[in-house]
Protein backbone atom coordinates (compact mmCIF):
# COMPACT_ATOMS: atom_id res chain seq x y z
CA UNK A 1 0.00 0.00 0.00
CA UNK A 2 1.64 3.39 -0.92
CA UNK A 3 1.58 6.30 1.36
CA UNK A 4 -1.41 7.93 -0.67
CA UNK A 5 -3.96 5.08 -0.16
CA UNK A 6 -2.32 5.30 3.31
CA UNK A 7 -3.25 8.53 4.00
CA UNK A 8 -6.87 7.76 2.52
CA UNK A 9 -7.42 5.41 4.82
CA UNK A 10 -7.03 8.11 7.65
CA UNK A 11 -8.46 11.12 6.71
CA UNK A 12 -8.91 13.99 8.93
CA UNK A 13 -11.78 15.39 7.96
CA UNK A 14 -14.06 17.42 9.53
CA UNK A 15 -16.48 14.15 10.24
CA UNK A 16 -14.32 12.58 12.41
CA UNK A 17 -14.45 15.66 15.31
CA UNK A 18 -18.36 15.34 15.50
CA UNK A 19 -19.12 14.58 19.58
CA UNK A 20 -21.36 11.66 19.68
CA UNK A 21 -22.45 8.78 22.91
CA UNK A 22 -21.70 9.47 26.44
CA UNK A 23 -19.09 7.97 28.84
CA UNK A 24 -19.79 8.54 32.66
CA UNK A 25 -21.80 11.46 31.99
CA UNK A 26 -19.35 13.09 29.54
CA UNK A 27 -20.15 13.53 25.87
CA UNK A 28 -17.36 11.59 23.90
CA UNK A 29 -15.59 13.53 21.28
CA UNK A 30 -13.62 11.69 19.10
CA UNK A 31 -11.08 13.69 17.27
CA UNK A 32 -8.23 12.95 14.58
CA UNK A 33 -4.84 14.99 14.27
CA UNK A 34 -2.29 15.21 11.23
CA UNK A 35 1.25 16.00 13.17
CA UNK A 36 3.86 16.55 10.90
CA UNK A 37 7.48 15.63 12.39
CA UNK A 38 10.23 17.39 10.13
CA UNK A 39 13.85 17.70 10.77
CA UNK A 40 17.58 17.26 9.02
CA UNK A 41 18.37 13.16 8.69
CA UNK A 42 20.21 11.66 12.28
CA UNK A 43 18.69 14.10 14.55
CA UNK A 44 16.30 11.22 15.69
CA UNK A 45 13.15 11.83 14.84
CA UNK A 46 11.96 8.29 14.08
CA UNK A 47 13.19 6.55 17.66
CA UNK A 48 11.70 9.81 19.53
CA UNK A 49 8.19 8.62 17.79
CA UNK A 50 9.47 5.13 18.62
CA UNK A 51 9.96 5.75 22.14
CA UNK A 52 6.25 7.44 22.90
CA UNK A 53 4.33 5.27 21.17
CA UNK A 54 6.21 1.78 22.11
CA UNK A 55 7.83 3.16 25.61
CA UNK A 56 11.13 1.55 23.55
CA UNK A 57 14.58 2.94 22.48
CA UNK A 58 15.78 1.66 19.47
CA UNK A 59 19.34 2.11 19.07
CA UNK A 60 19.64 2.87 15.74
CA UNK A 61 16.71 2.97 13.02
CA UNK A 62 16.52 2.58 8.91
CA UNK A 63 16.64 5.70 7.07
CA UNK A 64 13.40 6.79 6.49
CA UNK A 65 12.71 6.97 2.84
CA UNK A 66 10.03 9.91 1.66
CA UNK A 67 7.66 9.56 4.53
CA UNK A 68 5.83 7.25 6.86
CA UNK A 69 3.15 7.47 9.94
CA UNK A 70 2.49 6.09 13.13
CA UNK A 71 -0.71 6.60 15.50
CA UNK A 72 -1.48 7.09 19.25
CA UNK A 73 -4.39 6.75 20.20
CA UNK A 74 -5.10 8.41 23.77
CA UNK A 75 -8.15 9.08 26.17
CA UNK A 76 -8.20 12.45 28.04
CA UNK A 77 -11.24 13.28 30.36
CA UNK A 78 -11.56 17.27 30.67
CA UNK A 79 -14.31 19.30 32.11
CA UNK A 80 -16.62 18.83 29.20
CA UNK A 81 -15.78 15.56 27.22
CA UNK A 82 -14.04 12.48 27.55
CA UNK A 83 -11.78 13.32 24.58
CA UNK A 84 -11.01 10.08 22.33
CA UNK A 85 -7.78 11.11 20.23
CA UNK A 86 -5.88 9.80 17.20
CA UNK A 87 -2.51 11.55 16.73
CA UNK A 88 -1.09 10.94 13.34
CA UNK A 89 2.51 11.29 13.23
CA UNK A 90 3.80 11.72 9.89
CA UNK A 91 7.41 11.45 9.96
CA UNK A 92 9.58 12.67 7.15
CA UNK A 93 12.52 12.17 5.52
CA UNK A 94 15.54 14.47 6.39
CA UNK A 95 17.06 14.10 2.98
CA UNK A 96 16.93 17.25 1.26
CA UNK A 97 15.69 14.76 -2.34
CA UNK A 98 12.04 14.09 -0.08
CA UNK A 99 11.37 17.44 0.65
CA UNK A 100 9.45 17.98 -2.78
CA UNK A 101 6.62 15.44 -1.17
CA UNK A 102 5.99 18.05 2.07
CA UNK A 103 3.82 20.20 0.50
CA UNK A 104 1.00 17.43 -1.12
CA UNK A 105 1.58 15.38 2.54
CA UNK A 106 1.13 18.00 4.73
CA UNK A 107 -2.36 19.06 3.77
CA UNK A 108 -4.60 18.94 6.72
CA UNK A 109 -1.52 18.82 9.20
CA UNK A 110 -2.51 21.04 12.09
CA UNK A 111 0.50 20.37 14.53
CA UNK A 112 4.37 20.61 13.44
CA UNK A 113 7.60 19.23 15.30
CA UNK A 114 11.09 21.29 14.16
CA UNK A 115 13.42 18.57 15.63
CA UNK A 116 17.34 19.06 15.66
CA UNK A 117 19.66 17.52 17.59
CA UNK A 118 21.12 19.06 21.10
CA UNK A 119 24.76 18.75 19.88
CA UNK A 120 24.52 19.47 16.23
CA UNK A 121 24.40 23.03 15.57
CA UNK A 122 24.06 22.29 11.84
CA UNK A 123 20.77 20.28 12.68
CA UNK A 124 19.20 23.55 14.22
CA UNK A 125 20.68 25.96 11.51
CA UNK A 126 18.87 22.87 9.00
CA UNK A 127 15.17 23.97 10.10
CA UNK A 128 15.83 27.06 8.27
CA UNK A 129 14.90 25.04 4.75
CA UNK A 130 12.34 23.43 6.57
CA UNK A 131 10.70 26.33 7.51
CA UNK A 132 10.85 28.00 3.88
CA UNK A 133 9.52 24.61 2.82
CA UNK A 134 6.65 25.17 4.62
CA UNK A 135 6.37 28.98 3.78
CA UNK A 136 6.50 27.93 0.18
CA UNK A 137 3.87 25.12 0.62
CA UNK A 138 1.51 27.86 1.97
CA UNK A 139 1.26 25.82 5.39
CA UNK A 140 4.00 28.28 8.12
CA UNK A 141 1.09 30.89 7.99
CA UNK A 142 -1.79 28.49 8.49
CA UNK A 143 -3.54 30.20 12.00
CA UNK A 144 -4.68 26.51 12.49
CA UNK A 145 -1.51 25.01 12.54
CA UNK A 146 0.64 24.75 15.65
CA UNK A 147 4.41 24.26 16.18
CA UNK A 148 6.53 22.89 18.76
CA UNK A 149 10.85 23.13 19.07
CA UNK A 150 11.95 19.53 19.44
CA UNK A 151 15.89 19.55 21.09
CA UNK A 152 16.99 15.43 21.12
CA UNK A 153 19.54 13.71 22.48
CA UNK A 154 20.03 15.06 25.97
CA UNK A 155 21.48 12.43 27.36
CA UNK A 156 24.70 12.65 25.23
CA UNK A 157 25.23 16.17 27.07
CA UNK A 158 25.09 14.16 30.55
CA UNK A 159 28.42 12.42 28.26
CA UNK A 160 30.08 15.73 28.14
CA UNK A 161 28.82 16.45 24.55
CA UNK A 162 28.51 20.41 23.94
CA UNK A 163 25.46 21.69 23.75
CA UNK A 164 24.13 24.40 21.15
CA UNK A 165 24.24 27.78 23.39
CA UNK A 166 20.88 28.29 25.07
CA UNK A 167 20.49 31.96 23.56
CA UNK A 168 21.03 30.43 19.53
CA UNK A 169 17.89 28.46 20.32
CA UNK A 170 16.00 31.04 22.23
CA UNK A 171 16.85 33.37 18.90
CA UNK A 172 15.17 30.94 16.76
CA UNK A 173 12.00 30.25 18.59
CA UNK A 174 12.25 34.12 18.79
CA UNK A 175 12.47 34.51 15.11
CA UNK A 176 9.85 32.09 14.43
CA UNK A 177 7.53 33.64 17.09
CA UNK A 178 7.53 29.14 18.54
CA UNK A 179 6.56 29.47 22.10
CA UNK A 180 7.24 26.06 23.35
CA UNK A 181 10.16 24.48 23.15
CA UNK A 182 11.30 20.90 25.11
CA UNK A 183 14.28 18.84 25.14
CA UNK A 184 13.93 14.82 25.33
CA UNK A 185 15.75 11.60 25.13
CA UNK A 186 14.53 8.84 23.22
CA UNK A 187 17.25 6.94 24.89
CA UNK A 188 16.64 7.63 28.42
CA UNK A 189 13.12 8.99 27.89
CA UNK A 190 13.43 12.57 29.58
CA UNK A 191 11.10 15.17 28.50
CA UNK A 192 9.36 12.70 26.18
CA UNK A 193 6.30 12.22 27.59
CA UNK A 194 6.50 15.69 28.41
CA UNK A 195 6.58 17.06 24.89
CA UNK A 196 3.55 14.73 23.75
CA UNK A 197 1.49 15.59 26.76
CA UNK A 198 1.72 18.84 25.06
CA UNK A 199 0.90 17.97 21.93
CA UNK A 200 -2.51 15.85 22.77
CA UNK A 201 -2.86 19.47 24.79
CA UNK A 202 -2.85 21.47 21.66
CA UNK A 203 -4.63 19.18 19.46
CA UNK A 204 -7.53 19.18 21.93
CA UNK A 205 -7.22 23.03 23.02
CA UNK A 206 -8.21 23.96 19.22
CA UNK A 207 -11.55 22.22 19.32
CA UNK A 208 -12.55 24.27 22.55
Amino acid sequence: MNMAERQQKNPTSAADDDPDLYSNGKLIRHLKKKVLVLGDGGVGKTTLLYRYVNNVFIDSTKMTIGSDFVIKKLKIVDDNFENRLTLLFWDFSGQERFRFILKEYAKGAEGVLLVFDLTRFNSLSGLYEWVKVLKDGGIWNDPKVKYILVGTKSDLLVDGSSKIDDQVIQDFCDEFKITKYFETSAKSGDGVEDLFAEVAHEMISKED
